[in-house]
């Protein structure tokens, strides 16, 4: 196997950033984990070939030491960045304070990091790739450069950023990219655990246990949501639906399950699985009892795909411009149907969230990419319908958010759609009566 001699340089603050308003839970893991991913990303091809990986020759992460955010799951408290130095330093990787050092609080890491990466331009080993983990486009010239240098990049972005800055990468990672980096291994697979230092590739390295969720937040709470959910298994006559359960506990439990994320499972399957039920079977809607119940029928395959007429022209440069999925009305409604429901369920993890909601538009007869449903999901977040709310948002104003993301980032990318456009893009989405389109 070939190995591209890499760099790896981490805004911290803007990677961690990003990560909080995707998934708190998750970003919690990966920053407390740093191992598991660095490891798994070197072993990554990279879109090199099979054959391919990488081999950390610099692991950096630049932090500002006294940096803090509200903290996502204890409500009053701060966070501070300094908290993970100790994860990132027991993994192999160098970290470099960047203290604040203007009154805005800007930290300096940019100029840090294109400092360091045209030093190691200019070092013998001759690096092949360089990845940033860092959503700023502000290093857009500093990949035009190595682009020049003829260096791979790969760009790590876990926020909404610039098309021009994307466009210019060997390699772009999202923030559900590095999730799923932190999905559970196959058992056969070991997983570096949180203390372990960043093996060289071909080392060896011990596996870390990964902490086991537990009903132990609130016992009498958890008895009675077994109770409800044995009751249901026992007495249903057929397969019974994950997501209209966990809506009717979600309805009679709603605190405590909001509280302790369904009794520290993470999400409403996960404690359900952790219930003692005789001979269960799961699919991603549905559990049902081996003997007694008949499975689900599979979702049919899906048709070829109809010929449409193309997207209005209008609708195209909002594609072209602001990465919006090229789908047809009836799809778009489909989009912001499910994804209310899936808010409605009480829980929210991002790697859960696109899958269930791909699977139950593949359900409901429509084929939708999960790439789709992450770019709406991020879309109802920045548009100010999050679907971890409380209350969560209903479908119209899932779509209203979305339209307001859509316009947003088209103007970043320097498009000024006229009215007549933007009412054209609201009626695309079905979002043409929910809301006003803001005029020139």
């Amino acid at each position: 196997m070939t190995q591209r001699r890499a760099a790896l340089f981490i805004d911290f603050d803007n990677f961690f950033g990003g990560l909080l308003g995707s998934d708190p839970t998750a970003a919690m893991a990966l920053a407390e984990r740093p191992s598991v991913w660095i490891h798994r990303l070197a072993a990554a091809s990279g879109g090199e070939g099979a054959d391919s990986s990488r081999r950390w020759l610099v692991l950096r992460c630049y932090m500002n030491p006294s940096g803090s955010v509200a903290h996502p799951l204890n409500p009053g408290q701060r966070l501070y960045f300094s908290t993970f130095r100790p994860f990132f330093t027991q993994a192999g990787v160098e970290v470099v304070d960047c203290p604040s050092l203007t009154r805005g609080a800007k930290n300096g890491a940019d100029i840090r990091i294109v400092i360091d990466v045209m030093t190691a331009l200019q070092h013998h080993a001759h690096y092949d790739e360089f990845v940033l983990a860092s959503s700023d486009a502000d290093f857009t010239p500093l990949l035009q450069v190595l682009r020049a240098q003829d260096r791979r990049t790969c760009i790590i972005a876990t926020g909404a950023t610039a098309v021009a800055y994307e466009a210019l990468a060997d390699q772009y990672l999202d923030e559900q990219d590095l999730f799923d980096l932190m999905a559970p291994a196959p058992a056969e697979e070991p997983v570096p655990g949180s203390g372990d230092r960043v093996p060289a590739p071909g080392g060896c390295f011990s596996p870390g246990a990964a902490p086991i969720a537990g009903p132990s937040e609130d016992p009498g709470a958890w008895h009675e949501f077994c109770a409800v959910v044995r009751s249901d298994y026992e007495s249903s006559e057929g397969p019974v639906s994950l997501s209209r359960l966990a809506g009717r506990i979600h309805a009679d439990m709603g605190e405590v399950v909001t509280r302790t994320r369904w009794f520290g499972s993470g999400s409403f399957r996960r404690a359900v699985e952790l219930v003692d039920l005789p001979e269960v079977e799961f699919s991603n809607l549905h559990f049902w009892h081996r003997t007694r119940h008949r499975a689900p029928e599979p979702a049919p395959a899906a048709p070829p795909a109809p010929v449409r007429p193309p997207l209005p022209a209008a609708v195209t440069r909002f594609c072209d411009v602001a990465k919006m999925p090229r789908l047809c009305r009836a799809q778009w409604t489909i989009v912001f149907r499910v994804l209310a429901e899936y808010a409605r369920r009480g829980e929210f993890t991002l790697s859960e969230a696109s899958r269930w909601t791909r699977d139950r538009a593949g359900e409901l007869g429509v084929q939708v990419s999960r790439q789709a449903m992450l770019y709406a999901i991020r879309g109802a977040r920045n548009g100010g319908a999050d679907l971890c709310a409380a209350p969560p948002p209903d479908a119209s104003a899932v779509g209203r958010a979305v339209l307001a993301s859509v316009l947003e980032h088209a103007v970043l990318a320097g498009f000024h759609p006229s009215a007549a456009e933007r009412q054209e893009l609201a009626a695309w989405l079905g979002a043409g009566a929910l809301a006003p389109v803001p005029a020139d």
